[in-house]
């Protein structure tokens, strides 16, 4: 088998469910602790809620949960990022409160006005929901507004109407100071720890490949850990970093230094993946360079996770080296990197559109924006129609199950509406046994907390856990609050949790037929359009711009996003032949740009101005650039020759180490032009 085919083979992965369920439930720093917090916090909430009679106590825990998973992902995920996205959810929340007031003022008693003003302003919260920087603004804007203007038909008096809206704030906001606060003082999860866990994470991974037996599965398990790194860029990084300096503003001053630092690491990242990448079996001088340098990764690992300074390594001896190795390079910009990286006190610019936006860039031009809120808003609308007509309250979660599992794209909204459905079910499985065999027995407050503490803690378990499966244990637990808890005494009614089910189905179905006929957006289109966008940042990249940084950050960025749409376009039934060979293509352009990242680093002085190697530089851009028109376009390939501008090397032509280089850099574009070609 090829290199290009074992590429595209490897690029899809096929789980067994029962190492998939390993997987996800595995153990993983800090999830733990995060689960005892969130039992401790639902816990104070519903013995608060009980006690003074606070109603809507399913919704209440639920927010616990909720609260705690807005920041997304296990390197964010902590207790500055969730006090900060806390207050800004509970202003957003009174301001949707306030609007609801004023909707309510000038359409309480004309029906049809109402409709037509919830649904504009539904319209405009899911527009809100795609072009925000902050998506969960829009979300909590279109919750707050359903599930209130249909309390008009609960509570037609305006008093109890307004009494009923602002117990659904109290009911909201102040589970979500509860949460704040116990994640801020029992078991705080401070951005300077995961900050060191996440610096040192990244340095054992390099050290694991570096030290790892040439072509052995120990090598390769490193490489893909180390190229899942590299996706994620030095952004997850620099992020805890500004976060760390909100929790203590005494480390301000060696922002300079660690942001530095940050970014070598980064680079270490990069070129310690290309090591187990090149397929070059190192000689005897490159194996005991390669030792040395995994034994300096593991000291540095060692001092970050410690807090101690680590001292500066040893000078290394590189005169031993092949110089005719493509590895001769890549181990000597390692080596750079291990020295300066205790040193490293000036900070590069490293990341894309630095600046903050309010919007995404294409908020007003791009039309399926205003196609997937008016997607939502007509899937939403015609579930309130349906159940209002029906008489038939009880299933108004099939309107909110809209909101909820609304995404881009199809299959990433029928992946949520998927997890959704396994969520209620397991969820509503254990509320139905909790009220025929659990309730009835129930004397207490403290027995009712130790049945809720029961289910919460494998949800909250599974809701820290990866994006893949985290959204079952967000559903789990709420399914099982709204079924089990319905009132402030012991209830051994099924209706409840019966009508939820239904309309939750019912909200899926009605989401699957609009967004499968009604302007369908593809995660396989994205993905590829993903995918073309990261092969023009290449091309950039390889015609040698003033800075490359940004053009690298950005492709790395962009295959990231490649890599999560390929996975949601596995949900989605009309995937074609050419999305499955783009998914090996995302493997190929990986190995491409990390050649290239290589470099572009060592490219410097006359060697970089060389006519042979511009030739060859514009050679791969043109390359890159014709891959990605083929795909864009589905125009033919007109194929690229780099072996003549690659044998043109001028007097001040590349070392021999570099120009092995370039020859795998040829040799992965030529088999990235070959699968595209058929793609």
């Amino acid at each position: 088998m090829t290199r290009a085919a074992r590429a595209l083979t490897l690029a899809i992965p096929r789980w067994p469910w029962a190492d998939l369920l390993r997987a996800e439930l595995a153990p993983t720093p800090g999830r733990l602790n995060a689960t005892i917090r969130i039992v401790v916090a639902t816990a104070i909430v519903l013995v608060t809620s009980m006690a003074l009679e606070v109603p809507s106590v399913g919704l209440s825990l639920f927010i616990v949960i909720y609260v705690t998973m807005l920041v997304p992902g296990p390197a964010s995920q902590n207790a500055v990022a969730g006090a900060i996205a806390s207050i800004a959810a509970i202003v957003v929340l009174t301001l949707a409160v306030g609007l609801t007031f004023l909707i309510a003022r000038f359409t309480m008693d004309y029906p049809p006005l109402r409709l037509g003003v919830m649904a504009l302003v539904f319209f405009l919260s899911m527009f809100a929901f795609r072009v925000f920087a902050a998506p969960p603004v829009g979300f909590i804007l279109a919750i707050i507004i359903l599930v209130t203007q249909s309390y008009v038909d609960l509570f037609p008096e305006p008093e109890t109407f307004v009494r009923a809206v602002l117990w659904v704030w109290m009911a909201i906001a102040y589970p979500a100071v509860v949460a704040v606060g116990v994640n801020l003082l029992l078991l705080p999860a401070d951005p300077e720890p995961l900050l060191r866990q996440e610096v040192a994470a990244r340095l054992r991974a390099a050290a694991r490949a570096l030290a790892a037996p040439f072509d052995s599965a120990e090598a390769r398990d490193a490489a893909a850990a180390l190229a899942a790194f590299a996706q994620q860029g030095s952004a997850p990084l620099l992020k805890l970093l500004k976060l760390a300096e909100i929790r203590d503003s005494s480390i301000a001053p060696l922002r300079a230094e660690r942001t530095a630092k940050l970014l070598l690491v980064q680079r270490l990242v990069e070129s310690a993946a290309l090591v187990g990448d090149l397929a070059v079996e190192p000689s005897p001088e490159e194996r005991a360079r390669l030792a040395s340098l995994a034994v300096e990764c593991e000291r540095f690992a060692a001092a970050v996770s410690t807090g101690v300074r680590p001292m500066p390594a040893p000078p290394a001896n590189g005169g031993d080296s092949d110089a005719r190795s493509a590895l001769a390079p890549v181990l000597a910009e390692l080596e750079r990197i291990v020295r300066e990286l205790p040193l490293a006190e000036r900070p590069e610019a490293d990341e894309p559109g630095r600046g903050a936006r309010l919007f995404v860039p294409d908020a007003l031009t791009n039309p399926r924006y205003a196609q997937f809120a008016l997607k939502v808003t007509m899937a939403a609308m015609l579930c309130y129609i349906t159940y209002t007509a029906l008489d038939w309250p009880g299933i108004h979660t099939c309107m909110i199950t809209c909101v909820i599992v609304a995404l881009g794209s199809a299959g990433a909204t029928i992946q949520k509406a998927t997890l959704r459905l396994v969520g209620c079910a397991i969820g509503g499985s254990l509320a139905l046994a909790s009220i025929v065999f659990v309730v009835p027995h129930m004397t207490s407050i403290a027995q009712l907390a130790l049945l809720v503490a029961a289910v919460t803690a494998p949800a909250a378990w599974i809701a820290m856990g990866s994006e893949r499966t985290a959204y079952v244990g967000l559903q789990l637990a709420f399914a099982f609050y709204l079924a089990v808890l319905q009132g402030f005494e012991p209830s051994m009614d099924v209706t409840e949790a019966r009508d939820r089910f239904v309309g939750i189905v019912f909200g899926i179905s009605v989401m699957a037929l609009v967004f499968a006929y009604v302007w369908p957006e593809r995660a396989g289109t994205g993905m590829v359009q993903s995918l073309v966008t990261a092969l023009r940042r290449m091309a950039e990249l390889a015609r040698g711009p003033s800075d490359p940084r940004g053009p690298r950050a950005a492709a790395w960025q962009s295959l990231a996003e490649a890599d999560r749409l390929a996975e949601l376009s596995a949900f989605e039934p009309e995937g074609t032949e050419r999305d499955e060979r783009a998914r090996g293509l995302i493997d190929l352009t990986r190995r491409v740009l990390l050649v290239q990242a290589a470099l572009v680093q060592g490219a410097t002085g006359q060697a970089a101005t060389d006519a042979g190697s511009s030739a060859f530089r514009n050679a791969v851009a043109e390359a890159l650039a014709a891959v990605a028109n083929r795909l864009d376009t589905r125009a033919a390939l007109r194929a690229v020759d780099l072996r003549a501008p690659l044998a043109t090397r001028g007097v001040s032509g590349p070392r021999d180490g570099e120009f092995a280089l370039r020859e795998a850099l040829a040799d992965r574009v030529e088999a990235l032009q070959r699968a595209a070609e058929v793609s």
